[in-house]
């Protein structure tokens, strides 16, 4: 185990809370996505977004480990419950995807860390080069537009309104939200 990778681990579960199976594959799957990208800190590199394809765990230590967060729209969330991340350079729009293969998990009760380190990164993950097209108004940094929705009178940023019934509507009015006001 490297001297990163500990710091790693201990920043990834000093934020998560603790270490577990996610926060593990994590801060791999992360340090794999910086080395494809030729990445060794990424405090000085601030030309990668990263897409997590899932709300757990994994996606902690991505953040934690790569310092992008949905507030400084470097990381990107994708809701598909995959142990799943791409890493993308900003300038190429080219990157990598990498996902668990593995089939196992580790046994109740065992030493997490120990298990998967017993793993490669190949043996528990499959990689593939990708491109991503980034829109404009996914690129960190200022709104490029902002609209209000002729319905709830809420500001909407970056081309996120929707056309209906030619008129300019936030996603919530349009397709209806996730809340209910009460």
């Amino acid at each position: 185990m490297t001297e990163q990778y500990r710091a790693d681990l201990k920043k990834a579960a000093e934020f998560h809370g603790h270490t577990c199976t996610g926060i593990i594959l994590g801060v791999r799957l992360a340090r794999v996505g910086l080395n494809y990208l030729g990445i060794d800190d990424p405090a000085k590199n601030r030309d990668f977004i990263v897409y997590c394809e899932i709300d757990r765990c994994l996606t902690d230590a991505v953040q934690s480990v790569t310092g992008c967060s949905l507030g400084k729209r470097r990381l990107k969330a994708k809701e598909y419950s995959k142990m799943a991340a791409t890493f993308v350079d900003m300038n190429t729009k080219n990157g990598t995807r990498s996902v668990m293969s593995a089939k196992e998990n580790a046994p109740e009760g065992a030493d997490e860390l120990a298990f998967w380190n017993q793993f490669t990164d190949e043996e528990v993950f499959r990689f593939e080069p990708v491109t991503v097209d980034i829109p404009p108004e996914d690129m960190p940094g200022r709104p490029i537009r902002s609209v209000v929705c002729e319905m709830c009178h809420e500001k909407i940023m970056d081309n996120k309104d929707v056309q209906k019934d030619g008129k300019i509507l936030c996603r919530s009015c349009a397709e209806g939200g996730y809340y209910q006001k009460i």
